[in-house]
Parts: structure tokens; C-alpha cells; sequence
């Protein structure tokens, strides 16, 4: 799938670098063209949705001068909406000190995502299954890639979350166990957060470097000074024979 749309991407940069004065938004076309790809690769790989750890938190209560120790374990887990990440803020060339190319930078976001776990709460030997429901408003992502003029391809250095907006939690069927929500919801929140985090930084900055492993740049090096027989010329320096 992703060699079909390659060349059309290779055109796009290609317009952007040999226009005079690039513009923004040919760039930014550029980019949202290899984010179309990794939602594609997040759903075909398993994680749009991805499955959540099991997890478990403890909690007690004193009952007739006795203190009881309980546990709430999460499990079956899931999280919807990873496939909605995109470019949320303009690209940028990155340039070195004699104003050559050598890497891209963006403002990434992932939209409102959603997961659910079920939940086991035990206190007493006794406890309900409840259902937990989450609902994260989107996160914000730092990207950036170097060119790799070995290679004549863009590779991702920094996939950095930034922020990710407020997580609400909802339980519902603890019954008699109400009083543990605010626990678990701590706990999750704070889960949640982690999880975010590390699966954007990990996995999907691994299926982006997929998506630009696969688009050659070679046609445009006399351009961009990309060259795999030469990786050390720059762009419009002759080479000395």
C-alpha cells in the first residue's frame, strides 16, 4: 500500500524544495500524506484498538477495629482513537548552518480517544465486576526527522508527547464498593498517562519511521544534497574528480 502512494508523496517534497521560497502549506500537504499512511498502518497492525495492560490497586478499610485489605484488578482493556493522529500545526524545513536541508519538524495531535476496562473489586473475599469507562481529550505530539544522506530518507529523531489533555474516568456497578472510586481513578488516570505516552514514543514512532523508510528520496538529491553514493556532497557543490 505504501509504495503506491511513495512516488506521490516524493512529488509533493519535490515541489516543496525546488519552488523558490517553499510554501508552507506544500509541506504541510507533505506531511499530512505520511500521517495518512501511519493511521493506516496503526489500524492494519492491531493497535487502533490497542489492548491495555491488566493492572491492579490496593486499597483497605478498617471494619470493627480490624483492617481489611482489598484489591481492584483491571483487565480486558482496550484504547480507541491512536488512527486519529495527524498534523495539528505547521512543518518546518530543518537547516543546517549553510541553510541545507537536513530535517523536517511538525506539531503532531491525536484526537479524543476512548478505552474501557472491566473491572474485579474484592474486599471481604466479596466484591461486584464493574465497568470502567475513559475518556482522554487528545494529546499533542513534537516531531521531528533528519535526512539520512546515506539512505535518502527522512528517519524520525524525536516523537516527544507533549501534553495530553484531561482524562475522565466513569465506574459504574461497584455497588456497595463506591467508596474505592476515587482510588481506581487515580490509579488509571495516572496509567493512562504512561501508556499514552509510551506507545506513541515507541510504536507509532517505529510505524512512521515505516511509512518514511519507504519513500526514496534519491530523485530529489541534487535538490535536498541527498546522495547514496556520495552522502557527504551538499546541494549545488560540485564534486572534485
Amino acid at each position: 500500500m505504501l509504495s503506491r502512494v511513495a512516488a506521490v508523496i516524493v512529488l509533493c517534497l519535490g515541489c516543496v524544495t525546488a519552488a523558490p521560497g517553499p510554501k508552507e502549506d506544500s509541506l504541510n500537504h507533505y506531511m499530512d500524506l505520511v500521517m495518512d499512511n501511519v493511521q493506516v498502518l496503526i489500524i492494519e497492525n492491531g493497535f487502533d484498538p490497542t489492548p491495555l495492560p491488566n493492572a491492579s490497586v490496593g486499597f483497605s478499610d478498617v471494619v470493627l477495629g480490624v483492617t481489611w485489605h482489598g484489591e481492584a484488578d483491571m483487565y480486558n482493556g482496550w484504547l480507541r482513537g491512536l488512527a486519529t493522529i495527524h498534523r495539528s500545526g505547521d512543518a518546518e524545513f530543518l537547516r543546517d548552518g549553510n541553510d541545507v536541508v537536513n530535517g523536517i519538524s511538525a506539531t503532531l495531535s491525536v484526537g479524543e480517544m476512548k478505552g474501557h476496562y472491566v473491572l474485579l473489586a474484592q474486599f471481604m473475599d466479596l466484591g461486584p465486576i464493574a465497568d470502567l469507562v475513559m475518556d482522554i481529550n487528545g494529546a499533542d505530539i513534537y516531531f521531528e526527522a533528519s535526512l539520512d544522506r546515506s539512505r535518502c530518507r527522512f528517519h524520525v529523531t524525536i516523537m516527544e508527547v507533549t501534553h495530553i489533555g484531561s482524562i475522565s474516568v466513569d465506574i459504574t456497578g461497584l455497588g456497595l464498593l463506591d467508596w474505592i472510586v476515587e482510588i481506581v481513578v487515580d490509579f488509571v488516570v495516572n496509567l493512562m498517562r504512561s501508556f499514552i505516552k509510551d506507545i506513541i514514543e515507541g510504536v507509532v514512532q517505529d510505524l512512521t519511521n515505516e511509512v518514511l523508510d519507504d519513500i526514496d528520496l534519491s530523485i530529489l538529491g541534487p535538490i535536498i544534497g541527498c546522495d547514496r553514493a556520495n552522502p557527504f556532497i551538499q546541494p549545488g557543490r560540485p564534486v572534485v574528480s
